[in-house]
């Protein structure tokens, strides 16, 4: 007769293995929703507020009014010239609801971008406060709820160059080949959908040369890494400029008509733009991103940083940047600030970046407070 069993010894639990620096965060699906779903809720309370109140006049009603415009039974090369850039048009024209139904999109999108922030930052063992404080520098800021609920295309269109900077630093210093093939379909997605992406995605791709890479002193490793991140956004649009050539004997039709008209008399305005108090405040998030550089040790941010605000800078003297998009300079900025931050700190590095993060949250909050643009889409709601 066998013995019943006794094992004594104490239960061994599973212990969860180390999270890795391409883990999901959090790590079970439901739970992912669930924090997407809980993002997005003020932004959508956000739009549904803004409706109510009669807020007529955004860059999203001017979207769908463009969109309504186009005859949509046709399909020739000025159409395509017409519906450029073609992911937001489409959507604006075939979206029920209009502008309303933009803005729900675009608090949506919100929702799952900060969840993808945060995972990106989790991976690399941010600090929790440095989360906390970059976060609300970004997502608590005037600018962010109004590009999120107002803006659809150039808020989409960052949050698809966010995106894709965390993979330009995945491919370039990690060595992901994967990510190289994915900064590049999230770069060609973003100019696809807002003709302003252009400027700062091609400066994106030329800084990519500028950071420290894995395969350092292999020939034409550096070339060949931002000819990975920029041929599917270039194909895209040289494939456009072929076809507008041919047919219209022009290479730029619908929103990139204006590229080079007028190119003088906006230099102008961009001086005089930096001679008051929103101009000095713009070049503010700009100097954050120099300092977390040199917190991190990482000289060339310093020069992708100057590169992508002096490409919004060319952008507006070329056309391609509408008046009022200091807070597409911030954003963009906030963003490259975060996505060069590096897994290894040290702990006076960590405190260093929470205190320009806090910085960096007086600076939206300067912004959103001196933007023109911003307080003339206010107006509508609170002045009679």
């Amino acid at each position: 007769m066998s013995e019943p069993l006794t094992n004594t010894r104490a239960l061994q639990i599973a212990k969860r293995p180390p999270r890795t620096r391409l883990d999901v965060w959090p790590r079970r699906t439901p739970r992912r929703w669930m924090m997407r779903g809980i993002f997005a809720l003020p932004y959508v309370i956000f739009a549904l507020v803004v409706s109510a109140l009669g807020a007529t006049e955004s860059p999203n009603a001017t979207l769908v009014a463009r969109a309504t415009r186009i005859d949509w039974d046709r399909a020739d090369a000025q159409w395509l010239g017409d519906i450029f850039p073609p992911i937001s048009t489409l959507l604006a024209g075939f979206v029920p609801g209009g502008a309303l139904s933009l803005s729900i999109i675009g608090a949506l999108s919100a929702g799952v971008f900060l969840q993808k922030l945060i995972e990106i930052m989790v991976q690399r063992r941010f600090a929790r406060s440095t989360i906390v404080i970059l976060m609300m520098a970004l997502a608590l800021n005037p600018l962010f709820f109004y590009n999120a609920t107002q803006n659809y295309s150039a808020f989409l269109g960052l949050l698809l160059f966010g995106l894709g900077l965390s993979h330009i630093v995945r491919f370039v210093t990690w060595g992901n080949t994967e990510s190289g093939f994915r900064v590049g379909l999230y770069f060609m997605v973003a100019v696809l959908t807002d003709v302003t992406a252009l400027v700062y995605v091609t400066a994106a791709a030329l800084s990519a040369p500028f950071l420290r890479h894995r395969r350092e002193g292999a020939k034409g490793a550096r070339r060949a890494n931002a000819l990975v991140i920029l041929y599917p956004a270039a194909s895209a649009l040289v494939s456009l400029a072929v076809l507008n050539s041919l047919f219209l004997g022009r290479p730029f039709a619908g929103a990139t008509q204006s590229a080079f008209t007028g190119f003088g008399d906006r230099l102008v305005i961009v001086g005089e733009f930096f001679s008051t108090v929103e101009g000095v405040i713009v070049i503010a998030p700009l100097i954050s991103a120099w300092l977390i550089a040199l917190i991190v040790r990482r000289p060339g941010a310093i020069i992708i940083s100057t590169l992508v605000f002096g490409a919004f800078i060319v952008g507006f003297a070329l056309g391609l940047l509408p008046s009022g998009s200091t807070g597409n300079i911030f954003m963009s900025l906030t963003l490259l600030a975060i996505a060069l931050i590096p897994t290894a700190r040290t702990r006076n590095g960590t405190v260093m970046i929470s205190s320009v993060g806090v910085f960096q949250l007086l600076i939206g909050w300067a912004t959103a407070l001196t933007s023109t643009a911003f307080a003339l889409w206010a107006s509508q709601m609170f002045v009679g």
